[in-house]
């Protein structure tokens, strides 16, 4: 993989070109953004480029000995931190700064690349800080993370930051279509869904996963004509563990974001995320006041920071669609007593609820 065929991100890939071909490449970056963005793949072609031995323009070749071994991830010179267990601890810090007391082995620049930096422990970080301070000659440390502000200021003012941007649907689509061969409508709907993450739409092409989507929103589309006892039920049936409840709730989120959409003047200009559950939007958009769709997304985000602590999932899932239910039914009942109290945390739970 070279710069050129990074999808997407084409600034940032200008920016580091050109930061080469002038020789001002500074000791460290920080590139954040949102997950599956490409941030770690120009880290790792920026390591690769930088120690390319028939690289010209800015970019690597992919065809010597050094981008052969980082491609298959043996090369000496190239080092990435991932977290150990939660975190990314000072040992792992350590350990690093030992390895920069060094010259490389075999290319012009040591490369170290911290991935999710923002799991560094507070110890891990501070001991960061120090080799930012004085960054040992010949080595690149590049940090990714989702947000500037889950870094210590200190370590963010000593680095170059590059913020991300999310792929463009266009862009998505394209690759789905060339890469993976699917059909240009199917395209066109996962790569809406993936919010603008191409590793979202590439778990899409695991057709459990649409199924899975399709499942819950036939539930939330009908959610009016439902019975408690099936709401109750469909909780049971619903919840998960992980990954997979974490995706769903993105799903209602999308599709509470679509009943909004829809009873806004300009809904014509504004393109839906679940395209092929337009005509269902269409219908049950009318059902909801404004006021209430805002008040059940900010439930839905709040249940997704709560995931945090050992909450008792199936309660939050009975009171999610009970809320939906009531608000789609415009009931006076207050489903917010089935809201489990061990999910208090931090958070203001459960969110205040309109009438």
């Amino acid at each position: 993989m070279s710069f050129a065929e990074i999808i997407g991100q084409k600034r940032i890939i200008n920016l580091l070109r050109r930061a080469l071909a002038q020789e001002h490449l500074p000791h460290s970056f920080i590139f954040t953004g949102m997950e599956g963005i490409g941030k770690q793949l120009t880290a790792l072609t920026l390591a690769k480029v930088v120690n390319c031995e028939d690289g010209a323009a800015g970019d690597c070749c992919d065809r010597c000995v050094s981008c052969r071994k980082a491609a298959s991830g043996n090369h000496p010179d190239i080092n990435t931190i991932e977290r150990d267990g939660p975190f990314i601890k000072i040992e792992q810090i350590r350990a690093l700064k030992q390895r920069l007391r060094f010259k490389p082995l075999e290319g012009r620049y040591r490369v170290t690349i911290i991935n999710n930096a923002q799991n560094m422990k507070i110890e891990a970080a501070n001991a960061l800080l120090k080799v930012l301070e004085e960054p040992p000659a010949e080595n690149l440390i590049i940090l990714t993370a989702y947000e500037i502000t889950s870094l210590l200021p200190t370590i963010v003012s000593r680095c170059l930051h590059l913020p991300f941007q999310p792929l463009a649907t266009e862009e998505i689509s394209t690759h789905l279509c060339q890469a993976h061969g699917v059909e240009p409508e199917k395209a066109a709907i996962m790569a809406e869904l993936a919010g603008g993450s191409l590793s979202r739409a590439a778990a899409l092409l695991d057709e459990k996963q649409l199924d899975r989507r399709r499942w819950l929103l036939e539930i939330v589309a009908g959610i009016h004509e439902s019975h408690i006892t099936d709401l109750l039920a469909a909780a049971k049936a619903w919840k998960g563990e992980g990954p997979d409840l974490k995706q769903d709730l993105e799903w209602l989120k999308t599709w509470l974001r679509d009943l909004f959409v829809q009873q806004l003047e300009a809904a014509d200009s504004i393109s839906l995320l679940n395209l092929d559950f337009a005509e269902k939007v269409e219908g049950a958009s009318s059902r909801f006041k404004p006021d209430h769709l805002l008040e059940m997304f900010e439930l839905v985000c709040t249940v997704q920071g709560a995931m945090r602590y050992n909450i008792n999932k199936r309660l939050s899932l009975e009171a999610l669609l009970l809320l939906l239910h009531t608000r789609a039914t415009d009931r006076v009942g207050d489903p917010r007593g089935h809201l489990p109290a061990q999910a208090r945390g931090p958070f203001t739970w459960p969110v205040t609820v309109g009438r």
